[in-house]
Formats: C-alpha cells, sequence, structure tokens
C-alpha cells in the first residue's frame, strides 16, 4: 500500500477517479479535494484545521477518506464526532459504506452513543418482574418492545419503529447513570452499553456525537478508548454544547424523585424501598421509621428552599431562565435560600448515615445494591448543590442562574463563564490532530470569533492551528435571492407581530406554499400562528406549526409530501434540515437572530468579554447571530438544482451599520430592498430553473 499523502487522497475524487465510479451522483469539486488534501496534511503534520465548507462542497466525504485511510496505515484510531445521533446514523449506515466500497479494503467503525440509547436488562427484567407500577402507557410500550427486547444483539433504540407516544416511554428502560448498578448488576453479562464500550476498542473509527466527546472529556476519559486524533463535523455547535454539558444542575423534581423512592406517604398510605424493608425485615422497623422521618424532614426543606426561590421570579412568562445577578445576593429570597440549602445538607448527610446503618443489616446483595445506587444518586445531588449553593455562586468566573417551570423555580444550575479554556486545558492537549468543520464558522470570511470562543486562539501562537475557507460551488447568483422589507416596524415596536402577519398570509397566498418560516422566539411564533391560521385554512394553505402540529420528523415528513404547506418554527428550524429541490422554494427568517440578553450562555459570553474588557455586543451577540442567520439561510439551496428566495421581515438587516457583516458572511449577493406592497411582484423574481434540468 503506498504511503500517506495528500496526492493520494486527491486521486479518489478526481473527475474519473473511483468515486465518480461508484458513488450515483457524484461531482467532482475542487472545494472537496482542496478539503481532503488539507486534512491529509494536517494528521501527517500533526496540527489542527479549522475550516469552513460551504453547502455542496461535500465535507464528510472530504474528511473520511483521509480518516479512514490514516487509521488503517498507521494504526492510530481517528474519532469523528457530529451534533446529532440521525447525522451519526447517517455516517455508520450510507457515507461508511460508500467509502468501503470506493477505498475497496476492511475496516471497523463503530458507532458510540450515550447510555440512554440502550436497553437496561436489569430495568427490562424487574418491569416484567412486576417490580415496577405501570403509569398510563407504559404497559402498551412494554408489549410493543417484547418480541424486539429478546432479539435485539444491540439494544439500541434506533432499531424500533414505533410511534412517538410509545416512544416517549423508553426512559423506563433506558439505562441512565442513576439507576446503574455498575460492577453489582445482576445482569452484568448482558449490559448493551458494556458491549458497545468494548467493541469501541477494537475500531479503526469511532463514531460519536459532541454530547458522548464533552462526557468523555469531563470524566477523564473513561468511556471512550484513548485517541490522538478527533475530527468534529457542524462545529459550529461545539463551544455552545460545551458550554450546557460543562454546567451542574440541581433540579427540585429529580431529587425529590430520588428521595421518594425510598419513602413517600400518599392518601394514608406509606409506600417505597423503606416500606418495603420494614415488611421484609421487622428487625429494621424502628431504624426505617426515624429514616423516613428523616427523608420527610429533609424533602420539607428542600420544597421551602425551591419555593424562597421561586420568589426570585421577575419574568411573566411560566418557563425560563433567570440568571443571579451580583445584585441578588443582598436580597432576603436569595439569603434564605443559601441558609436552607445548608439545612437541607446537614439533612442529607444525617439521612445517609441512616441509610449506611440500614445497608449494613441487609444480607441479600440485590436489596443491598439497590440501597447503594439510591444512596450514590442522592450524594452526588447533595455534592452538586453543594458546588453550585457553596461555591459557584459566588465565583466571578461562574454564571448561576434559576429554571422557572409553570411559575416556580424547579431548578437552579451554574457554568464556566469561558467553556474555550476548558476545552483547551482538557480536550486539545492530547490531541496530535483535529479537524473543525463546519458550512458556517467564518464572519465575512475571518475565523477569529470562531477561534477565539472555542479557545483555539492561544493555539494559534504557536503556529499549530490552520484555517481553510472553501466556499460553497453553488452559482448563487443564478440560484437564489435575498428580499429585505424595509417598511416593517423593528421587532420591539407595538405592530410588529400584525405587520409580520400580514406580510406572512400575502407571501403564502402568492407562493401557494414551500415555505418555511424560521422565528426566534416562542412567544412570537405562537402569536403569529394565532392571527395567520383562519386565512390559511380558508385558503387551502395547509400551517405546520413547531409545538402545535406535531414533533419535528412529523413535521419535515407532512412538508415533503405537501404541495401546499408552511412550515413554522424556531431554533430547532434553522440547522439541520436538507430540503431538497421542489419542496422548498421561499426561506423566511422573520427577526435576525440575536440570542436574548437574559439567557444564561448570552449573561456568560458577556460577562467574559466585560472581564476582559472587550464590547460583548461586537465579540459575542453580532457574529453568534451571523452565524445563527448563516445557517437559516443555508436551508434554501441544497442542490445545484435548487432555487428560492430568502425573505428577511426584520428591517435592521438594511438600517443599522452592523446589518453589513450579516450581508457579508453569507453566499447570497444577488439582492432587492423593497417595502410590502411590493412583495407579490417580487414573487416574479423566483430564480428559474435552466433548461435541461
Amino acid at each position: 500500500m503506498e504511503s500517506f499523502s495528500p496526492g493520494r487522497i486527491a486521486e479518489y475524487f478526481a473527475p474519473h477517479g473511483r468515486m465518480a465510479q461508484l458513488i450515483p451522483g457524484y461531482r467532482y469539486r475542487e472545494e472537496q479535494v482542496r478539503l481532503a488534501e488539507s486534512i491529509a496534511a494536517n494528521f501527517l503534520n500533526q496540527e489542527f484545521l479549522v475550516s469552513e465548507a460551504g453547502t455542496g462542497v461535500g465535507k464528510t466525504y472530504a474528511y473520511l477518506v483521509p480518516a479512514v485511510l490514516w487509521a488503517l496505515e498507521k494504526k492510530e484510531r481517528v474519532v469523528i464526532s457530529t451534533r446529532t445521533r440521525a447525522l451519526q446514523q447517517q455516517l455508520t449506515e450510507k457515507d461508511l459504506p460508500d467509502i468501503k466500497k470506493v477505498l475497496d479494503c476492511e475496516f471497523i467503525a463503530v458507532e458510540a452513543k450515550g447510555r440512554e440509547n440502550y436497553l437496561c436488562w436489569n430495568k427490562y427484567m424487574r418491569i416484567l418482574a412486576g417490580r415496577r407500577k405501570f403509569e398510563p402507557g407504559e404497559e402498551r410500550f412494554i408489549e410493543a418492545i417484547l418480541r424486539w427486547a429478546e432479539a435485539t444483539r444491540s439494544g439500541d433504540r434506533k432499531e424500533l419503529d414505533l410511534d412517538s407516544s410509545l416512544m416517549s416511554k423508553w426512559g423506563i428502560v433506558a439505562a441512565d447513570r442513576k439507576s446503574c448498578l455498575r460492577d453489582n448488576c445482576p445482569y452484568h453479562d448482558r449490559c448493551f452499553r458494556l458491549k458497545m464500550l468494548k467493541s469501541l476498542e477494537k475500531a479503526d473509527l469511532i463514531i460519536t456525537n459532541h454530547a458522548l466527546l464533552l462526557s468523555d472529556m469531563l470524566v477523564e476519559n473513561s468511556i471512550l478508548p484513548s485517541y490522538s486524533y478527533l475530527i468534529v463535523d457542524e462545529a459550529h455547535t461545539f463551544e455552545r454544547l460545551a458550554f450546557d454539558h460543562l454546567s451542574l444542575r440541581f433540579s427540585f423534581p429529580e431529587i425529590s424523585e430520588t428521595m421518594q423512592l425510598l419513602h413517600i406517604r400518599e392518601k394514608g398510605y406509606e409506600r417505597g424501598y423503606l416500606q418495603l424493608l420494614k415488611g421484609k425485615y421487622p428487625h429494621l422497623q424502628a431504624l426505617c421509621t426515624e429514616t423516613a422521618a428523616i427523608l420527610g424532614r429533609g424533602l420539607t426543606i428542600l420544597k421551602d428552599l425551591f419555593t424562597a426561590l421561586s420568589q426570585g421570579m421577575v419574568a411573566q412568562d411560566y418557563n425560563y431562565a433567570r440568571v443571579i445577578q451580583w445584585q441578588d445576593h443582598d436580597t432576603t429570597w436569595l439569603n434564605q435560600a443559601v441558609d436552607l440549602h445548608r439545612e437541607w445538607q446537614e439533612s442529607t448527610k444525617l439521612l445517609y448515615a441512616k441509610l449506611t446503618a440500614i445497608k449494613e443489616e441487609i444480607q441479600e446483595p440485590e436489596e443491598n445494591n439497590e440501597l447503594e445506587m439510591l444512596m450514590q444518586t442522592i450524594s452526588e445531588y447533595a455534592g452538586t448543590a453543594a458546588i453550585i449553593m457553596g461555591e459557584n455562586l459566588e465565583q466571578e468566573d461562574k454564571i448561576t442562574w434559576l429554571e422557572y417551570e409553570k411559575g416556580r423555580a424547579a431548578a437552579m444550575a451554574s457554568s464556566s463563564l469561558d467553556a474555550g479554556s476548558i476545552l483547551n486545558e482538557r480536550l486539545y492537549h492530547k490531541l496530535e490532530s483535529l479537524v473543525m468543520v463546519s458550512a458556517t464558522l467564518a464572519i465575512e470570511e475571518r475565523f477569529d470569533y470562531f477561534l477565539t470562543r472555542t479557545g483555539l486562539t492561544p493555539l494559534m501562537a504557536d503556529d499549530r492551528v490552520n484555517t481553510l475557507l472553501q466556499q460553497s460551488p453553488f452559482d448563487y447568483e443564478k440560484q437564489a435571492r435575498l428580499l429585505i422589507i424595509n417598511d416593517i416596524p423593528e421587532p420591539s415596536e407595538t405592530g410588529f407581530a400584525e405587520t409580520v402577519a400580514g406580510v406572512l398570509e400575502t407571501l403564502f397566498l402568492t407562493m401557494g406554499g414551500q415555505v418555511l418560516v424560521l422565528f426566534t422566539a416562542r412567544s412570537q411564533l405562537k402569536e403569529v400562528t394565532a392571527l395567520l391560521r383562519p386565512d390559511c385554512d380558508l385558503n387551502g394553505v395547509k400551517l405546520l406549526v413547531q409545538y402545535e402540529d406535531g414533533e419535528f420528523n412529523h413535521l419535515i415528513d407532512e412538508f415533503i409530501h405537501s404541495s401546499n404547506a408552511v412550515l413554522m418554527g424556531v431554533e430547532t428550524f434553522w440547522e439541520g434540515i436538507d430540503l431538497k429541490g421542489e419542496v422548498l422554494k421561499c426561506v423566511v427568517i422573520v427577526r435576525l437572530p440575536f440570542r436574548p440578553p437574559s439567557d444564561p450562555y448570552s449573561t456568560a459570553a458577556d460577562r467574559s468579554c466585560r472581564l476582559e474588557n472587550k464590547n460583548s455586543f461586537q465579540h459575542f451577540m453580532l457574529p453568534d447571530a451571523t452565524v445563527r442567520f448563516k445557517q437559516g439561510i443555508g436551508r434554501l439551496i441544497r442542490s445545484e438544482e435548487d432555487r428560492g428566495l430568502v425573505v428577511v421581515l426584520d428591517s435592521r438587516l438594511e438600517k443599522k451599520a452592523y446589518g453589513k457583516v450579516f450581508k457579508n458572511s453569507i453566499p447570497i449577493k444577488n439582492t432587492n430592498l423593497l417595502v410590502r406592497k411590493q412583495l407579490p411582484a417580487y414573487m416574479k423574481l423566483l430564480p428559474a430553473k435552466p433548461a435541461d434540468s
């Protein structure tokens, strides 16, 4: 076999190379070849590469070919991380089989996913043994999976083809950290998650997702086997997900649910694990009764703690996050909550001591293991709460926030301000080579923002990081047009929702459907939908609205198979949707996607900028919104045959000086500025398909 080199990699992508010969519909792309060559050089030189590969470049094949050949020839495992399970599945079930044909060689690629994707045999057997009371719908779910559970070799939920109402019950059999008995599990040899982890040791390529990769980083790489070569696809989301995974969360529903597994008194009846032990071990009755009383006292303190935190609610929204500010430290409600937290910690220590005494008296391993698992879970909750309320609350480089549900505090969370520096310390240092690639990384053709946010800037000083910008090969001049409606009130002004609804109705009736409308706020989506739906129903336009008309996959499927449908949604729909051909003709962006300043992620970025004496709008809010804007724009043109319009209903794109940053960062340069009444005429500017397509 020839030695690994960029030139050899390029041969596979040549106009008459093996890609063209063996993959139906393959098109030669110079941009794809340059990306593949750069990745190969990156591996050889043990460097880091950050690359924007525009839509249509074919970045997946561009990194898979060098990754596979490097793994085989150099005997070095390569880890590839994607944003979602769906992208993981596409890699393992479609793209890698294609590459295997092209390279004409055998290699082992294993998919690594979080434990919640796998059936827990212990939980499943406990259900079959009648040791769990069914909630509504759960019995139907168990009946539906019986045959699969007995036959499956992987235990992976992706094998199930059940409707969403049944799959919503998956949690009752899913492997999870809280209920895992680890080495004490009686079905240790049937653990599907352990089988997956063992299979990773033999893999040439590991296909994982950002969530698992980050979890592995946090537990000192105890999930994935050792690796030195990493490719991060959809890298534009990586730092944001790192912020989430670095956060700690102290949740009242989760803690109380675990504690109530031990004991709960309802309608005069006592039930739970302690009650079961009282019946089984008469000599433990007094100790169990005493422990139940301590537990009940702890639950009361916990309720009082979250009642105090509920007093910090300042917004009218029932579900929202509120960042704790420095001035809150002088408030009665927060000081009361801190005092109650200390009291709860003391109660939990006493509870743990009593449970330890009970555990020492239990002879049966199964009962002992279950009690140990509950004790460990409670201990972890107490430890998390101690870090959040006892340490992070006072630290300048940490941010703490409250999560409200239905008007009450449900959780308290905390995270570091700068996820990038932690990525640098805990991930990058162990890598020989890193590739980070996405269709949207650059702002006005520069990577400064991404490099800073992901903690790669210090490595630039060592000349270890290379950047590569590969524009989309699509002809946006002929395929797409941007329309900016200039006479719409600004989003904060009165009448914005009514005006937007009026413009959308005109657009829907003119086009008859095949429109994707992207919102930035759920409340605004709901308000505009209420104004639109009656007239849309009257005129035969099928509205498919997130949160109202079904789940994500159902809405996409309905949109694809309906000629007169309009799809409307928020953040989920701004990226990852691939609607080629006649399915989508118009994308409407209602507002520029600036994050709310009150969002914990935004607040953390703002504080981080302030600590470095930087303007947070210039260094975070604007570039962050620009990347999201690019993602929204990117839904329109997915192939050479696609034609369509992007309509922006936010006049700030034209009226504000920063609008140039948005416009300079997207591939569509064919732009028209118009007022509302001109919209029907401008719909005729929908780019025509070439005669031979």
